[in-house]
């Protein structure tokens, strides 16, 4: 019984590991930066769960459990209210319309005079 524990526990750790690591890559794209870092963290008390079968010991896999649960329902529920833009602008781009606009007006002005 203790060695289909530890395969077990082995597994359930290489399993959130990868997690982590999956999520720590997704956090180094800026595309998907917060949702990479929710899911980094969400990982982290799966590998305490993992860690709690390996010691046998109820209560650590009893809380690593439990706040993975509560962390993957925050994971699935996040409603993103903080949502950037995909593509940031340059102030270089927003002033050379506008100096585009204003030479249109200027040349409007002295074809109407």
């Amino acid at each position: 019984m203790g060695f289909i524990l530890s395969v077990i526990g082995t597994l359930l750790l290489l399993a959130a590991l990868v997690g982590v690591v999956f999520g720590v890559y997704m956090a180094v794209d800026p595309k998907t930066r917060e949702p990479g870092k929710l899911f980094a963290m969400w990982w982290v008390p799966a590998v305490a769960a993992a860690s709690g079968v390996l010691m046998r010991d109820v209560v650590t896999f009893a809380v690593g459990t439990l706040c993975f649960l509560v962390a993957g329902a925050v994971f699935t529920f996040d409603t993103g209210s903080v949502q950037r833009p995909a593509i940031k602008r340059l102030r270089r781009g927003r002033a050379d319309s506008e100096k585009t606009t204003r030479e249109n007006r200027a040349r409007n002005n002295r074809a109407a005079s």
